[in-house]
């Protein structure tokens, strides 16, 4: 029997279901918290792990360069500092990228944080330029804030009246950098209710997606 010469034609092949469309990755978000020793930034770091949302926490400060006395001891300026930036370069661009793969990150410390708002000398504007290699803009900062000899309580580090500087340090730099920043106070309310309005505030933003309006915490 002869077959047929005919060719079979494919049907149209019907539509992909919403749900088998390939998904955009959704974008991560950067948030800084700033403020002096026993504002409660460790704890409301480690608070927005219990987000369902995957959370990086990143330490800006100095302290946590394990190898600055070494490197104090052995080599003159301006090795240590130009250590510390490229540390905290690095530690930036991970959190930069973590943020491109849907991650919140945290930074306990604003990356510009430690900016000098007066520099007085060459070696000091020299220090100031290399924030700028790894500190823009963050999507949320937040300065943890409130009564200095509360605060000093909690952890009796540094006199109320160093705490004070410090914050002090800490407003001008917000100033000098224009950095947007959301203030909390931290001893008017409740540990508590500083980390709802904090998670609030991130999970809001995060679920937009781009700059919206979110509800302003408690202010000094």
């Amino acid at each position: 029997m002869a077959m047929s010469s005919a060719v079979l034609q494919p049907e149209s092949a019907p539509p992909h279901p919403p749900n088998s469309q390939r998904v955009l990755r959704k974008p991560g978000l950067e948030v800084a918290l700033v403020g002096v020793d026993g504002a409660g930034k460790t704890t409301v770091a480690t608070a927005l792990y219990s987000l369902t949302y995957p959370v990086k926490v990143i330490a800006m400060g100095s302290a946590h360069f394990r190898w600055l006395p070494m490197l104090e001891r052995f080599f003159p300026w301006p090795v240590p500092p130009l250590a510390i930036h490229c540390e905290r370069m690095l530690r930036r661009w991970v959190g930069f990228c973590l943020k491109c793969f849907g991650w919140i990150v945290i930074y306990d410390r604003h990356p510009l944080e430690q900016v000098n708002t007066t520099p007085a000398s060459l070696k000091h504007r020299i220090n100031d330029s290399f924030f700028y290699l790894y500190g823009w803009p963050v999507d949320l900062t937040f300065w943890l804030t409130g009564d200095y000899q509360t605060i000093y309580q909690r952890k009796r580090e540094f006199t109320p009246e160093h705490l004070r500087s410090l914050d002090e340090k800490i407003s001008d730099v917000l100033a000098y950098c224009h950095i947007d920043h959301l203030k909390v106070n931290v001893t008017d309310n409740s540990l508590d209710d500083v980390v709802d309005v904090v998670v609030r505030q991130v999970s809001a933003r995060y679920d937009v997606g781009s700059p919206g309006e979110v509800e302003t915490p408690p202010a000094v």
